[in-house]
């Protein structure tokens, strides 16, 4: 009779346990950039997006629109680069700004030449503190550090002087 309690038991945890909902997985987490910092490489960034807010003068309304940058990444000889410009042809290949409000006379020089937009770049390596260039040209390099491997993070300032934007990759 104990052997029949015990079995019937047993079938009734197993039922109990067939029946019930299994377990989802967590989500995936984002993935994370992983740039490589070596050897002789290069790609593209995904676009990311800002809104561009800018008070014209004398005019009552501010000009307002939508800056997606994609720019290119460079490594090479011990050198990272980020790169958002390649000719004058080339420009709507890195930026595309569609006006929401505004004019287009009304439009700020940094959106007629949108290149000129971008105040500051920061890059990460292996997850340590980020590295600042100011550039003076479409292009921003970055030494890598002895024994970097990977590029874990881009940021790059864009907009006005006065009020720029941060776009991240990481």
């Amino acid at each position: 009779m104990r052997i029949a309690v015990g079995g019937l038991a047993l079938v009734f945890s197993l039922l109990l346990s067939s029946c019930s909902k299994p377990e989802t997985p967590p989500p995936p987490g984002p993935v994370a950039l992983a740039l490589p910092a070596t050897g002789e490489n290069h790609g593209v960034l995904s676009a990311q997006t800002v809104q561009v807010k800018t008070k014209t003068k004398g005019k009552t309304a501010d000009y307002v629109a939508d800056v997606a940058l994609t720019p290119n990444w460079w490594v090479g000889g011990g050198s990272f680069k980020i790169v958002w410009y390649a000719g004058l042809s080339q420009t709507k290949r890195f930026f595309v700004v569609t006006p929401v409000t505004g004019a287009a006379g009304d439009q700020p020089d940094f959106l007629k030449n949108p290149e000129e937009g971008v105040r500051e770049v920061k890059v990460s390596f292996d997850g340590g503190p980020p590295m600042s260039v100011t550039p003076t040209t479409a292009r921003a390099p970055f030494k890598v550090p002895a024994g970097a491997k990977t590029v874990t993070q881009v940021e790059v300032s864009y907009g006005s002087n006065d009020a720029p934007q941060m776009l991240t990759w990481k």
